[in-house]
């Protein structure tokens, strides 16, 4: 199969992975509408997968179909993940307790492996974000698009705006209305 395949599968493998599930499990969580055999053939890239069987496994996720999609192809017009990304410390006592109760264990982790405690910035590296990501139960990409809307970044980094509620998953971006 083509590389775009093994990407989509390497996506779906991620996604499952962070959800903690096996072929197996995620068999009896579809109620057997989606073989174990065939995931594993998906996530391997060795099958291509319809748009029927994304909303599936997007659904049984939680996520939007978009996430189950390679990122090169995602968003043309979204930025690229940076390799580092500064954390505005200030911003995050403004955070409600239910957004920011995760994120400031985190950078308080980080500040102590780092025995950095007086900047008013956190330097975020892509590898801290993957653990956030995983402690949310969401994606790096997700999570970085919902730091964005809580306006935690640094300024001159990211959109700066309003800190809405956000639910455990994030809402889809708005290319999901156009299906």
């Amino acid at each position: 199969m083509d590389g775009y395949s093994r990407k989509v599968g390497a996506r779906l493998r991620s996604l499952r992975k962070q959800r903690g599930l096996t072929l197996q499990q995620v068999e009896v969580l579809s109620n057997k509408r989606l073989k174990g055999s065939l995931l594993a053939a998906y996530e391997r890239g060795d099958r291509n997968i319809s748009v029927t069987r994304l909303h599936q496994i997007a659904t049984l996720y939680s996520v939007p179909v978009n996430q189950l999609l390679p990122e090169d192809l995602e968003g043309a017009g979204e930025p690229a993940l940076p390799p580092k990304m500064a954390i505005d410390l200030n911003q995050l006592q403004g955070l409600p307790e239910r957004q920011g109760s995760i994120l400031s264990r985190h950078v308080t982790r980080l500040q102590q492996q780092r025995k950095d405690f007086n900047t008013p910035v956190l330097t975020f590296r892509q590898d801290d974000l993957e653990q956030l990501a995983a402690a949310y139960k969401t994606t790096p990409e997700m999570l970085r698009r919902s730091l964005q809307e809580w306006g935690v970044f640094r300024s001159g980094q990211a959109p700066q705006g309003e800190r809405p509620e956000i639910e455990p998953q994030p809402p889809e971006p708005e290319a999901e209305a156009d299906r």
